[in-house]
């Protein structure tokens, strides 16, 4: 069974339409790095799979959305199971007015946890997977806000890794950081791979090659092509493309 399948799903914002009948699989374990022009649909995307869409008042969708094939756009689905297994990292790192185990523990005791051995075990599991156990072990109850912007982009990845989730959307997380700190968040990708579907909006088109299975290229609101990371950037079959990935996009 695949992890994620899009059937025909279309979005507005008022009367403007900002996908347009996209329909997609995403394969358990892989990474899917989405690529387009700004404004093409990308994180309109993102935040129809764990329906943050619905917090934009004017906002409308249409088709489904299968997560292991359930259709997370049925009334009934519960939302905070839902966000808690298809977990959200932002463009700008989002840490919680709390300290750093506050914000790691947030999830869990959300949803319910509340012995204080199994909070500590979560909070430094999940900051190792997020590779800064080692930077803040000795700081667990400092403000997040100290921690520099990578970080909190890492902190952020341990917040959502602490609540078990199966998808985690990357929504250009590494734009607001600086290169080394982007790097770090680059391998961070690479190593959940496996364990986690990830989804990941990027300009960085070396950034795309050098993470990700598989690459989409919407334009408009339409999924133009999706394939193999390796065949997209080497010999697309759509035309438009192949402009986009040589610079020649009008």
């Amino acid at each position: 069974m695949v992890a994620i399948a899009m059937e025909r799903v279309s979005v507005w914002y008022g009367r403007v339409k900002a996908l347009n009948d996209v329909s997609l699989e995403v394969q358990p374990g892989s990474v899917l790095a989405l690529i387009g022009p700004s404004g093409c649909g990308k994180s309109t995307l993102l935040r129809v799979l764990n329906r943050l869409i619905e917090r934009t008042p004017s906002a409308r969708v249409a088709g489904r959305v299968l997560v292991d094939g359930r259709d997370i756009l049925a009334p009934d689905v519960d939302l905070a199971l839902l966000r808690r297994r298809v977990g959200m990292i932002f463009q700008r790192p989002v840490s919680f007015p709390f300290s750093i185990f506050d914000n790691v523990a947030y999830g869990p005791r959300l949803h319910g946890m509340k012995n204080p051995h199994q909070l500590r075990q979560v909070v430094e599991a999940s900051l190792k997977q997020a590779a800064l156990w080692d930077e803040v072990r000795g700081k667990l109850r400092r403000p997040a806000h100290g921690l520099s912007g990578g970080q909190q982009q890492r902190l952020a990845l341990a917040r959502a890794l602490a609540v078990n989730p199966e998808i985690i959307l990357m929504d250009e997380p590494t734009s607001a950081l600086d290169p080394g700190s982007a790097a770090r968040i680059e391998e961070l990708v690479v190593q959940l791979k496996g364990r986690y579907t990830v989804l990941i909006v990027t300009h960085n088109l070396q950034q795309a090659a050098r993470v990700s299975d598989f690459t989409g290229f919407l334009d408009r609101g339409q999924l133009i092509e999706l394939g193999e990371t390796s065949l997209i950037f080497t010999a697309p079959r759509d035309r438009r493309t192949e402009a986009y990935l040589t610079g020649q996009f009008e």
